[in-house]
């Protein structure tokens, strides 16, 4: 079952991006997936430091690209960035440490996060890439 969609309008027109994009959809599927079987806690963490690991890599890419065309809203970027490493990083800590339960309520703020973002903030940056 698909718990989010890669939708057309979360395309942003950069091959590159929208590839990480898709990929992170498919993690956060996955991970909703394996909720929904009431996988153990350890089949579900690679799943959570993968989903992690990618995140990193995604926003450094991202972040790479800001740099290097000078991307005047890359500090805020950035700095959303690295709140949601922090908080998916609290999660599957909290996860591993058995004091937190992959739940409906952690997916819905990761595929929530995760399109909010992507229609607003990587919008804006996807624009700035186009014209840089």
């Amino acid at each position: 079952m698909t718990f989010v969609q890669f939708s057309e309008d979360l395309h942003l027109g950069h091959a590159l991006i929208d590839t990480q994009h898709a990929s992170l959809f498919e993690a956060v599927n996955q991970l909703h997936d394996l909720m929904l079987a009431g996988t153990s806690r350890q089949q579900l963490a690679p799943m959570l430091a993968f989903l992690r690991s990618y995140t990193v890599e995604h926003f450094a890419t991202e972040e790479a690209f800001m740099a290097e065309t000078g991307y005047p809203g890359m500090a805020l970027h950035k700095a959303q960035h690295d709140d949601l490493v922090r908080q998916v990083q609290e999660l599957e800590e909290k996860h591993n440490a058995g004091s937190l339960t992959i739940s409906i309520t952690v997916m819905i703020f990761l595929r929530d996060w995760l399109a909010q973002h992507i229609s607003v903030d990587d919008r804006k940056l996807a624009q700035h890439l186009q014209v840089h």
